[in-house]
């Protein structure tokens, strides 16, 4: 049978996906721990400002995930796409936690 890509929820620690998180917009990324922009997933392991090692990728435009999973698979690179929304909501729900503590 042919291999598939699906997506599987895992827990997480938000701020471990944040400070190891690319970001990525069209055809460059932006670290999501020093907002470093113009970064590319397959050249970048690390970012060149704050030197974190991204793990994570976190892709605004939908349709474009497929295109970077075909190519995350040819050079064979150790990422993990998360959906950008649920990050986005993650961060969100962190900010207004800490507001009532």
């Amino acid at each position: 049978m042919k291999d598939v890509y699906i997506r599987i929820w895992t827990k997480r620690n938000i701020d471990e996906v944040s400070k190891h998180l690319l970001l990525i917009d069209d055809l460059y990324g932006m670290c999501a721990n020093c907002k470093e922009p113009g970064l590319n997933f397959v050249k970048d392991k690390k970012c060149p400002k704050c030197n974190t090692e991204f793990k994570y990728l976190a892709i605004r435009n939908k349709n474009e995930i497929g295109k970077i999973l075909t190519r995350i698979e040819k050079e064979n690179l150790n990422l993990f796409v998360i959906e950008k929304e649920d990050w986005e909501k993650a961060v969100a729900k962190k900010s207004m936690d800490s507001l009532f503590q």
